[in-house]
């Protein structure tokens, strides 16, 4: 018998019976037997589609995810079970909501639950061992505990002392109320809650579009008295915490490290869809999963690579439940078969291993250094502006790929600015010539539009929920205004027709219609009335008009933003006025998009004017009446790069700006490259070095110009001599000649021609 067959745990649960109830929709006609009185035989009802199932609470989830896990695997531990307090009773209907080619007895998704009447309780409940139980209670090596009641029971100095050794792994419905145990157990206590129970020390989760905002939150509430579980004499966290983010990502804090894993390209709980119903059951799956590691290897110590690996496993199996559902058969419902069988995805315990690649999913944050601190308030603060970006883009350090070995063997190489545009050289030129170049970054998407900056990331997709919600609105009284700035061909147009299309997505025919005005062009207000017309039009037509309106800050009377007083009838009250006579807009949506102002902050300093005059010119122009009626705004950095980034001097502050200057550039690049350049089979390092150093003149616009006037004829390998003629680019950019040729010496003397 092995050590792992000898092992004896303890369950212990408090008292919930839960009645899955599964559910079909089914029109009389189908159901001819039924009476028909005081109903339209065409009519749908709701009946029962199986029988129910009935379990007790999530401690049976846990032991039926746990028994089919040991099942597969090499292990025979000795369980048992407890549970302790009232009985509660929890209703769950289930409807199944996947289509006729899925199978037919998996894709049960929760569509509803009822909770018992009473409220969770400000006292533990009561609980005293008979002499079975106490036998049962003693001698385990480890103990699962799962709380439905949000307090947890007052045994842990009993447990502790019929257990001594012991680990414990706790399912909470609240993460508060569990100090003691952590204190007592330390770092042999594992707490397990869902993002949810959070909810109760002031994170504003559904203010949360990025995952570094949603983890700074989390750090700030887990270290609040409120929950109990932050040692301040210390500096550090008393036991181990993992907070579920189904199904997209999981977080561990514990009193040496923190780490988070996502699943790429998704973003927090925005992501998943919540149409088909819910998915109960994922966290005692986990808690399950836990169990396993704690069974095979004696407890939980995870380290880095260890938590990685759980990771991974977990949330590739959120993935497969979030998909596929339950299964039901003629029994009821059932837990679908996932395979957690194995300590690591590797099979092997993970320090035997091989060691992951840099995985831009996976990070590791600071423990809690000063600099740390004052970036996680930053970041989980709820005041957006420049130093909120800057933590944000600061708050998830990335880890350069060591393209060449350090001098001397051991030492860590020191990153200057060539180090990252090589790097990201390299990432470019795997792209166009092989597309997986970008794999290896943290990249958000949202239609053509790429981005792995968190402080661009939030606004567009708070501008995408907000469009999303409009479009789907019942009745809307007014159109709805948006404004986006930025340099000139930052992409503002861009960002908006992306977000459009993803939303059209989810139309059989796109809703949308484009226009686009420059008010540079009108030579009175008059014209801004002609140009709604086809825009009232394209509405009686079922459409939702999209307008931008570009420059809307233009001159017009003697004044910068001369217009904005002839759009307020429009913002406002959703009419406009032909020979006085008021018709209404409709459903539509207007951008306005800054000529002169080139960031929201710009507008905002109007408002603030030294001069008392300024301020009373700014009212006449009806400049605080017009930012009132915007709902979104949108600012869109410019893909310029300072020259003092580009200095041996750069900080490393500095250098994560020009690596994500440089970064914007190349998602550009690889775009174009992949709309006028489609048939080139290679494109060479020299030429893809030119085009991501050049000085442009007009943003994104001259990337695309360069690219498109370029001979973009039918050849194998497009390098420098297929771009048009300095001559000819002066247009639009000046080739930094100087910088390539030292980066082409940089690469030579480290060996790194054959890399490219």
């Amino acid at each position: 018998m092995t050590a792992a067959d000898s092992t004896k745990i303890l369950f212990l649960g408090s008292n919930v019976k839960i009645t899955n109830l599964p559910m079909k929709e089914v029109s009389l006609l189908e159901e001819g037997s039924l009476p028909a009185y005081g109903y339209n035989p065409g009519d749908n009802i709701v009946l029962l589609a199986g029988p129910a199932t009935i379990e007790k609470g999530r401690l049976e989830q846990c032991l039926a995810w746990l028994s089919a896990y040991l099942n597969g695997s090499d292990l025979s531990p000795k369980i048992n079970s407890l549970s302790y307090g009232s009985e509660k009773q929890v209703y769950q209907m289930f409807r199944k909501r996947r289509s006729g080619r899925d199978s037919r007895q998996e894709g049960w998704f929760m569509v509803k639950q009822l909770l018992p009447a009473e409220e969770r309780g400000d006292e533990a409940a009561p609980f005293s061992l008979s002499a079975y139980e106490y036998e049962l209670a003693g001698g385990n090596n480890g103990m699962v505990l799962i709380d439905d009641s949000g307090m947890p029971p007052h045994i842990c100095d009993e447990m502790s002392e019929l257990n001594p050794g012991m680990w414990c792994i706790a399912l909470g419905i609240s993460v508060a109320h569990w100090q003691h145990w952590a204190c007592l157990l330390g770092d042999r206590f594992t707490l397990f809650c869902r993002l949810s129970d959070l909810e109760t020390t002031r994170m504003e989760m559904d203010s949360s579009v990025n995952w570094e905002t949603i983890v700074a939150m989390c750090l700030r509430a887990l270290r609040t008295p409120e929950v109990g579980l932050w040692d301040n004499e210390r500096h550090r966290f008393l036991c181990r915490v993992i907070i579920e983010m189904y199904p997209h990502a999981i977080l561990y804090v514990g009193p040496d490290a923190v780490y988070f894993r996502y699943r790429k390209g998704s973003l927090p709980e925005k992501s998943s869809s919540r149409k088909r119903g819910s998915v109960p059951c994922y966290d005692t799956m986990v808690t399950a999963m836990l169990a396993m590691r704690a069974l095979r290897f004696g407890g939980l110590d995870f380290s880095k690579k260890s938590f990685s690996d759980f990771s991974k496993q977990v949330l590739c199996n959120w993935k497969k439940l979030d998909g596929h559902g339950y299964h039901f058969d003629e029994n009821g419902l059932r837990l679908p078969t996932l395979d957690c069988s194995s300590a690591c995805l590797s099979g092997l315990p993970c320090s035997c291993a091989d060691k992951d690649a840099q995985d831009p999913a996976f990070i590791e944050l600071p423990y809690f250094t000063p600099e740390f601190e004052e970036s996680l308030e930053l970041a989980a603060g709820q005041v957006w502006g420049e130093k909120k970006k800057k933590a944000l883009r600061s708050f998830f350090r990335h880890q350069y790929t060591v393209l060449y070995p350090a001098a001397e063997e051991g030492l860590v190489p020191q990153f200057c600015y060539i180090d990252v545009i090589m790097s990201v050289l390299h990432c470019l030129k795997e792209e166009v010539n092989r597309g997986t170049g970008f794999d290896s970054l943290s990249i958000f998407k949202l239609g053509h539009l790429r981005t792995t900056d968190p402080a661009e990331i939030d606004p567009v997709i708070t501008l995408h929920q907000v469009m999303d919600s409009y479009v789907s609105k019942e009745t809307v009284l007014r159109p709805l205004c948006i404004g986006v700035f930025g340099p000139p061909g930052s992409g503002k147009s861009f960002a908006v027709k992306q977000v459009a299309g993803e939303i059209a997505r989810h139309y059989d025919n796109s809703p949308f219609v484009f226009f686009e005005f420059n008010l540079t062009q009108f030579a009175s207000p008059d014209e801004i009335n002609a140009a709604i017309d086809p825009i009232r039009a394209s509405v009686a037509q079922g459409k939702v008009p999209i307008a931008f309106w570009d420059e809307f800050d233009c001159r017009y009377d003697g004044h910068e933003f001369g217009y904005l007083r002839y759009f307020l009838p429009a913002m406002q009250d959703g009419v406009t006025y032909v020979q006085g006579i008021p018709y209404h807009i409709g459903r539509a949506i207007f951008v306005f998009a800054g000529g002169v102002k080139a960031s929201w902050e710009g507008m905002e300093r109007l408002l603030t004017p030294k001069k008392p005059k300024d301020l009373q010119l700014a009212k006449t122009l009806k400049i605080p009446d017009f930012m009132s009626r915007l709902r979104v705004v949108l600012d869109i950095d410019g893909i310029e790069v300072p020259e003092y980034l580009l200095k041996d001097s750069a900080s490393q502050e500095e250098l994560e700006e020009l690596r994500r200057i440089l970064l914007k550039r190349a998602f550009i690049i690889a775009h174009q490259m992949q709309t006028h350049w489609k048939s080139a089979a290679r494109k060479t390092s020299g030429l893809l070095l030119r085009l991501l150093l050049a000085d442009y003149k007009f943003g994104a616009r001259s990337i695309e110009a360069v690219i498109e006037a370029s001979r973009a004829a039918d050849r194998l390998v497009y390098g420098l001599p297929e771009l048009i003629a300095p001559s000819a680019a002066r247009i639009h950019a000046d080739w930094r000649v100087d910088l390539e040729r030292k980066i082409d010496q940089f690469r030579k003397s480290k060996g790194l021609r054959a890399v490219w």
